[in-house]
């Protein structure tokens, strides 16, 4: 999954934080853009599963950022809608790295024994022509 909006959206808000933070007024707003868009950054660096696992952080940093900083804030609400749904802005086709895992898991099944050759060759058909 490519976190590379997650983590743009993190350093956005950490700069503008530290912008906020010149005044004293703007530290109040400063201080919670500089965590949230720190915590964004460490959730870009987390494996796939992790971030699955930590996605109501995700969700509660993101409604944060729409109210103090809304262009972090919007970033990060695209990445999490993308997480929640990964086929919405691949108009519904699956990617070839799907594709390959999927061919991946029913390989090893096979080779397990778990599927028959001819469940094999018909899930193989399906995931290659989306039948």
């Amino acid at each position: 999954m490519d976190k590379s909006l997650l983590n743009i959206a993190g350093l956005v808000a950490f700069v503008l934080g530290i912008l906020c933070c010149l005044t004293i007024v703007g530290a109040i707003v400063g201080v919670p853009m500089i965590i949230g868009g720190n915590k964004l950054r460490e959730m870009s660096n987390l494996s796939d599963e992790d971030l699955v696992k930590n996605k109501e952080t995700l969700l509660v940093w993101t409604i944060v950022l729409l109210f103090i900083c809304t262009i972090s804030g919007i970033l990060a609400l695209v990445f999490y809608v993308q997480l929640e749904n990964p086929n919405l802005f691949s108009g519904g086709s699956k990617s070839n790295s799907s594709k390959y895992n999927e061919l991946e898991q029913i390989n090893k099944l096979y080779k397990d024994k778990v599927l028959s050759k001819e469940e094999y060759e018909k899930e193989k058909d399906r995931i290659l022509n989306g039948k």
